[in-house]
């Protein structure tokens, strides 16, 4: 919906858009929003895989249990989505991007390289408690999550799915830490996110050898 809003206000298409008031002043090159009819990836590109229908990646739903045991013995292979057409995803997710690209733009949005202060300052105080009953847990605004991984180290993120790939770009503006988690995997066969499920490994190799600032709280 919003991507119908932005081509009405622009008066142009939205990939256009995109590329001029987004990648271009970033320099993203490797990032672009490709037309409703094209399934075709820049070279290089890595194949996307799932297990089963793309509902279980659109709607959540779990695998049952003769997948997850077909999936974790073998017997069942992962369906080949690479050359999908993600139309349907628009504005909310059809984009084509590199992990240096994702890197550079999670670290502009976050530092406030891409909104003016006043919007810079509604989108980082956005996020609230998606389970009041554990407000330190994840928060969730406009289109941007927040949470704190330790005393010293929280992070903005965003996480991605489409049937074949999973994605996590996060960025801790305190200690100017970026991740990005691309996998080409949707789900893992017990049926997890595979870019989640492997953020918190990922979270302890990068914090163990960061010296983290000493909290005055």
């Amino acid at each position: 919906m919003l991507g119908l809003v932005a081509e009405k206000a622009g008066g142009r298409p939205l990939a256009e858009q995109f590329r001029d008031r987004l990648s271009a002043p970033l320099g993203l090159t490797g990032t672009s929003l490709p037309g409703a009819h094209d399934t075709s990836l820049p070279a290089p590109w890595s194949h996307g895989y799932m297990y089963g229908g793309t509902a279980y990646a659109l709607a959540d739903k779990d695998y049952p249990a003769d997948v997850r045991a077909a999936a974790r013995s073998g017997r069942l292979r992962p369906v080949d989505y690479t050359h999908q057409n993600p139309s349907y995803a628009t504005a909310a997710g059809g984009a084509v991007s590199t992990a240096d690209d994702l890197a550079v733009w999670i670290r502009a949005l976050v530092t406030g390289k891409v909104l003016g202060a006043a919007f810079q300052r509604q989108l980082l105080h956005s996020p609230q408690a998606q389970d009041p009953a554990a407000p330190d847990g994840q928060k969730y605004g406009y289109g941007i999550a927040h949470q704190r991984f330790g005393r010293n180290a929280a992070m903005y993120y965003h996480g991605g799915e489409l049937p074949g790939y999973n994605s996590f770009i996060g960025h801790d503006p305190d200690n100017d830490v970026t991740l990005v988690i691309w996998t080409n995997l949707t789900l893992s066969p017990d049926g997890r996110t595979t870019a989640n499920a492997l953020l918190p490994t990922v979270l302890d190799q990068v914090y163990a050898g960061l010296r983290l600032p000493t909290g005055t709280g």
